[in-house]
């Protein structure tokens, strides 16, 4: 069960307190040492951020981008997609993981008569053991919910493990469903409120500003022309549920420290605790392509024998929490570069277990 920290004297809903590294717990050396590696191995990194006991001690950012640069997230949109099925738990929105996926789409459980679909619940769906047949349809993309939703089944739900990006698309539309809202206006008006997401009046729009300085944007789906959100949306203006959200690395980092704090948030419960601890402890034994164990949309392995979870986006595209260290690392990295070094999103994630926990006091 993760280890969640006492109390905060203080929320960076507005701002990150920034601090020394020896503030916190570091000695200097190895993080010395990592911009040697980050120099010789990861040309494509693009920033670097580590947050111990709330406060932010090391922020680098690589090929000319900076605090205020917006990054495409990739498939780390799924944690941000598990925190908005929370939010919808907390608000009784939804009453149950234990739901029927086709409750909340009865014109498709009309049509439906594999009893293997009828059971398939959110918490398969969240641990990504619904299955489904891993044969994409034809032309998916027309309409990609209904055709996520009209897959043929391969096996009874719960037995195995598959990396599916439609399935989270179908937690967007359950989101949808139960909310009356697109994902990224219900997250706007909600988490992102609350965590102090996308503040900035210039992150609407973003994608036409080039002007605000170096930015990626993911390459698929389409840009969100009517209310400006920086989170893409699919070809019937839905908002992408496998990938497409952007945000900023200290933006990222607010996420790490909502879970790493049970999903409190400056004394309100955001969300529920007990959804929290499922989601970041083992759900499933895992598998391709992070090849780590499974919880709730969050990634689950050990680093120094110490439990931790993490969201991960191709390329290496991090958000990492050692609950035990009172730990958040955040990474962005270049899509374009890990398309040439097939293992930059492993040596992104090796600098955890290789310089920032052992650059901790006792540690390593």
């Amino acid at each position: 069960m993760p280890y969640f920290v006492p109390r905060r004297t203080y929320w960076p809903t507005t701002e990150w307190q920034v601090c020394e590294p020896r503030a916190v717990g570091f000695r200097s050396d190895p993080l010395v040492r990592i911009q040697a590696y980050i120099d010789e191995y990861l040309p494509g990194l693009h920033a670097l951020l580590v947050v111990r006991h709330g406060k932010l001690a090391f922020e680098r950012y690589y090929q000319g981008f900076h605090q205020g640069s917006l990054h495409s997230i990739s498939s780390a949109t799924k944690s941000f997609i598990g925190a908005l099925i929370g939010v919808a738990l907390a608000q009784g929105k939804i009453e149950s993981l234990d739901q029927h996926m086709l409750d909340f789409f009865p014109e498709i459980a009309a049509q439906e008569h594999d009893p293997r679909k009828q059971v398939i619940t959110l918490r398969h769906l969240l641990s990504l053991q619904t299955g489904f047949s891993e044969e994409y349809p034809h032309e998916f993309w027309r309409e990609i919910l209904r055709s996520a939703l009209q897959r043929p089944m391969a096996e009874p739900p719960g037995q195995r493990f598959f990396y599916d990006n439609l399935s989270v698309d179908i937690l967007a539309g359950v989101i949808e469903r139960v909310t009356g809202m697109h994902v990224a206006e219900f997250a706007d008006q909600t988490l992102f409120q609350t965590l102090g997401i996308w503040r900035d009046e210039d992150t609407r729009f973003a994608w036409k500003q080039e002007g605000m300085g170096p930015h990626t944007w993911h390459g698929d789906a389409l840009w969100d022309e009517k209310d400006g959100y920086p989170w893409k949306v699919n070809g019937q203006g839905n908002s992408t549920g496998s990938f497409g959200a952007h945000f900023t690395a200290r933006e990222m980092a607010k996420l790490g420290f909502l879970y790493l704090n049970g999903g409190q948030w400056d004394g309100a419960q955001i969300i529920p605790e007990e959804y929290v601890e499922e989601s970041t402890r083992e759900q499933s034994s895992g598998g391709p392509p992070v090849n780590a164990r499974y919880g709730y949309l969050w990634w689950i392995e050990q680093v120094h024998n110490l439990h931790a979870f993490f969201a991960s986006g191709y390329g290496g595209k991090y958000i990492y929490v050692v609950p035990a260290l009172d730990l958040v690392v955040v990474t962005a990295a270049s899509v374009e570069q890990a398309r040439k070094d097939n293992e930059q999103h492993n040596r992104i994630r090796a600098m955890i277990p290789d310089f920032i926990v052992p650059a901790l006091s006792g540690e390593g």
